[in-house]
């Protein structure tokens, strides 16, 4: 081994011990710019010298290949249902039927937090992982190896060569689940209705770029394996070892008692979790007790789902009002009787959208059933009719913007209403608030209220205006002293020198989030660069996707927007992006496709010796494209760049274009 190829897998191996930390464990060893750093300096490397690069390598986790279909895949032990309750009596019946069955033993059993997902299995040989699929009716599932290998916290690689088959819980936290619905909404499509149905979406999406984009989680909870193991407590131990997370705040319980109090614990303190939780799992330890009990022809003897009910109330409607965000989407949002629910008190719910106030009926003053379950903002679930008071009507949707009076509309293939004004206040307010918000220019000492001031005395109509403010001018604002104004003012200037990728986030592009501007931060030299920038290229930088380049492309092709960021240079924010040490080659400026599979080269192989020469691959062919890249049972793509005049090469051609082989 040289000493580059040293390098990369001392690279791997440190990367690999972090992600272990942070997704296994919770424990972050090294800060987001060491570890970036690292896993740059190791993609660098591999592009560099991509006779190296195994698929077991983290910069390998997201594949570029689209999925047309999920074969079905038979689990070689099933994946059975568990029985459930509600009840402490049948709880408490369970148990006693166990006793009977192992007379004289003493049970011992496990309880865990049974979060509402999607199982999964997975299995590893040599190592790596080698497939992955849903549960699906238990017996057989559909293989979505590249979408699992798309979530962070499932280890690509472990340390026990023997085979074995993982099983755990693919699901999404509520983090991620607001964060997405936030996105979709800006879109003006209609949002996701929860987490659990959302990992089930997600987990057959055709691209791993979105799957990694909508940032899953992994649960793991049983372990196959021929490798002796004396109880469910040692397999979790095992999974620990291996990096994998494994499901929080289980106990060990000795007693019926011990049992009731941790699901009567849990359905308390079930809603202080970061992700959702509809009941706890209660299983044997010993897994010789396991095997004696045995199985009924659909679930185990020796485990039990305590299921808690959702979390429901019933409230009135005082008002439905509507919120302007900073793309024009117009939500509706029913303010309540406040109403104490799941722990907190509850004055509003989210209606998404008007189709929604439609399907449920809903009218002002109506009394309705909420629910808290899968969601952080609760929802309504139906309308109490026999409580409708005698006098209510019918809702009709706004017709005019409730900030400007301008009319409102609909996208095509768009659920939600718009007001397409853009001085519209109220998007300007938004816009404004986002772009000062933590996640993106992080301007401290400037909230909703000083923009709404800012906005009302004409001071600002837009982000660059922020950075003409003085502390003379803040002090004339109603209730700021000269301390509050200087203050204001040092707040922005310091976020003049920011890292674009804040500002990126901070301009409000559409589906583009914090980490998504960082990636685009990563692949620039100047903001500039985003001006220029194709589809095509964009599509084809990790966790971008064409969704989200069509949207970076209609953003930056406005001219007023152009004019907005250049506004900001002149003012002096900083624009530079932080690329990647820019490289060229015999390829420099020359587009590739690849089709069909390579006698020698993996496609990941291909594409790091392709950009490593200065080259770019391209995931369509068009007139734009130079080469065809072709192999054995190449497609669709072949057809067209024959039809196009486009050049097609083998392999060994590619090979003396590259290498003079």
């Amino acid at each position: 081994m040289n000493s580059i190829q040293q390098k990369i897998e001392h690279l791997r191996n440190l990367i690999r011990t972090y992600d272990a930390a942070y997704y296994g464990r919770g424990e972050s060893l090294i800060s987001d710019s060491e570890y970036d750093h690292l896993y740059h300096e190791l993609e660098n490397l591999e592009k560099e010298n991509p006779q190296f690069i195994t698929q077991d390598s983290p910069t390998q986790r997201v594949g570029n290949d689209l999925t047309k279909e999920f074969p079905k895949v038979a689990h070689s032990v099933p994946m059975m249902s568990i029985d459930n309750t509600y009840s402490e009596n049948e709880l408490r019946d369970w148990v006693e039927r166990l006793q009977r069955s192992l007379p004289g033993e003493n049970l011992s059993f496990i309880g865990e937090l049974k979060i509402d997902g999607i199982a999964a299995s997975i299995i590893y040989e040599n190592g790596k992982l080698l497939r992955g699929a849903t549960r699906g009716n238990g017996s057989i599932g559909d293989e979505v190896t590249a979408n699992l290998r798309a979530i962070r916290s499932i280890p690509l690689t472990v340390n026990f060569t023997e085979p074995f088959e993982v099983r755990g819980e693919a699901y999404m936290t509520f983090e991620s689940f607001t964060t997405l619905n936030e996105t979709i909404i800006e879109s003006g499509q209609k949002p996701m209705q929860n987490p659990r149905n959302t990992t089930a979406g997600t987990l057959k999406l055709q691209d791993p770029k979105e799957v990694s984009h909508r940032n899953l989680s992994f649960m793991a909870y049983s372990v196959l394996s021929d490798s002796h193991q004396s109880s469910h407590l040692s397999n979790l131990e095992f999974l620990s070892e291996q990096g994998f997370p494994t499901v929080v705040h289980s106990s060990k319980l000795n007693t019926i008692d011990d049992l009731i109090n941790f699901c009567n614990d849990w359905e308390k303190r079930r809603f202080d979790l970061p992700f959702p939780v509809d009941g706890v799992v209660i299983k044997v330890d010993s897994f010789s007790h396991q095997e004696t009990l045995g199985t009924t022809a659909k679930s185990p003897r020796w485990v039990i789902a305590y299921k808690y009910q959702p979390e429901q109330t019933i409230t009135q409607v005082e008002k439905i009002e509507e919120n302007v965000g900073r793309t024009g989407v117009v939500t509706p949002i029913a303010r309540l009787s406040p109403v104490f629910l799941a722990g907190t008190t509850i004055k509003n719910a989210t209606l998404h959208n008007y189709d929604e106030i439609k399907r449920l009926g809903l009218r002002e003053h109506d009394f309705v059933q909420i629910e808290k379950g899968g969601e952080i903002i609760p929802k309504v679930v139906k309308v109490i009719l026999e409580q409708r008071p005698a006098d209510s009507t019918e809702f009709e949707p706004p017709k005019n913007c409730p900030s400007c009076g301008s009319l409102l509309g609909k996208l095509q293939n768009e659920v939600a209403l718009r007001c397409f004004n853009g001085s519209c206040p109220a998007q300007i307010q938004a816009s404004l608030e986002h772009f000062v918000s933590r996640s993106a220019m992080d301007i401290k000492h400037v909230g909703p209220a000083l923009i709404q001031s800012l906005l009302e005395h004409k001071f600002i109509q837009n982000i660059a205006d922020l950075y003409t403010l003085t502390p003379k001018k803040l002090s004339t604002i109603d209730r700021m002293g000269d301390k509050s104004a200087h203050n204001v003012f040092e707040a922005i200037q310091q976020s003049k020198s920011n890292s674009v990728d804040k500002l990126i986030h901070g301009l409000g592009i559409r589906m583009i989030g914090a980490q998504a501007a960082k990636i685009l931060a990563s692949r620039i030299s100047d903001i500039k660069d985003l001006y220029t920038m194709s589809s095509e290229e964009l599509a084809n930088i990790e966790m971008i996707g064409p969704t989200m380049a069509n949207s970076i492309r209609i953003f930056f092709d406005r001219v007023e927007n152009q004019s907005l960021i250049e506004r900001l240079r002149t003012e002096g924010v900083n624009l530079k992006g932080t690329p990647e040490t820019a490289r060229s080659g015999p390829l420099n400026g020359k587009t590739f496709v690849l089709t069909g599979t390579l006698p020698n080269l993996t496609r990941e192989e291909a594409t790091a010796k392709i950009e490593s020469l200065g080259g770019k691959v391209s995931s369509s062919v068009s007139r734009k494209t130079d080469f065809v890249l072709a192999g054995d049972e190449a497609g669709s793509k072949l057809e067209k760049a024959e039809k196009l005049g486009v050049r097609v090469i083998n392999e060994g051609e590619f090979r003396k274009m590259v290498d003079g082989e």
